[in-house]
């Protein structure tokens, strides 16, 4: 009886390291079904960046460097990532290179030069961009994220999604066009107190357009039940529209 005893319990033991080299295993799976993709791109000052990704974060920030630096975490199933480089552009169409593919998230991080203009578009994820003064910054979320955009000076700026908040932080520029737009979120500007636009802006659901200390800066009409407000400040050479269908807008001073 013994003998028998003390063989049973070699089995266990036995079976024990591999249990636990099995969960080890199935622990350690979704670590190694994530990929990272990196490239370096020698760029002018003023280079045009396009990324049309899926679903996932898209991180964006200026820095001092010509060049623009691509790094991404590939969820499992890994995307392909097929650069189209040019002397003016750097293009990343996540959506084109894997038509017909089942992917994962691609969560993107680039630095660009800081006069870059920029081009953004996921069907879901956040988008975030900062330190940017170039000609042209475009943020567009067709379902659901947050778009920030801070630290910006760029001449025309267009942040769209459908359901998440946008932030926008940063100069209004003379000549500038400004427009933010959201079905459902909180849309937040932050502003120069010296800032001269011209406004239009509309919250038909909420009613809700809270201008802060800008509402004595400037002139300003409040329209149908506070459901659009139209007016300028300064020479009110800047346009900005700004649109929330069922969310608020609030204006804060820099």
């Amino acid at each position: 009886m013994r003998t028998i005893l003390d063989d049973r319990r070699g089995i266990y033991s036995l079976r024990l390291p591999l249990t636990a080299a099995l969960l080890f295993a199935l622990a350690a799976h979704p670590v190694s079904a994530q990929q990272r993709y990196a490239r370096n791109f020698v760029a002018r000052p003023n280079v045009r960046v396009q990324v049309v990704n899926l679903s996932g974060r898209i991180s964006v920030e200026g820095w001092r460097r010509n060049e623009v630096k691509v790094t991404a975490n590939l969820e499992s199933p890994p995307a392909r990532i097929l650069p189209n480089v040019s002397e003016n552009d750097v293009i990343i169409n996540v959506v084109q290179a894997n038509r017909g593919r089942e992917i994962g998230d691609v969560n993107f991080m680039i630095f660009v030069p800081h006069n870059a203009s920029v081009d953004l578009e996921t069907k879901r994820g956040d988008i975030a961009v900062r330190g940017l003064r170039g000609q042209m910054l475009r943020a567009r979320v067709s379902t659901e994220g947050d778009i920030e955009l801070t630290d910006i000076s760029a001449a025309m700026v267009v942040a769209e999604n459908t359901m998440g908040d946008i932030l926008f932080d940063g100069d209004l520029l003379p000549n500038g066009n400004y427009t933010l737009a959201s079905m459902q979120g909180n849309i937040n500007i932050r502003i120069p107190a010296n800032s001269a636009f011209r406004l239009n802006a509309t919250a038909p659901l909420t009613r809700n357009i809270n201008l802060g200390e800008f509402a004595r800066l400037g002139f300003f009409n409040f329209m149908s039940g506070n459901r659009k407000v139209i007016g300028r400040t300064g020479d009110g050479r800047a346009l900005l529209n700004v649109i929330n269908q069922r969310g608020p807008i609030f204006f804060t001073r820099r």
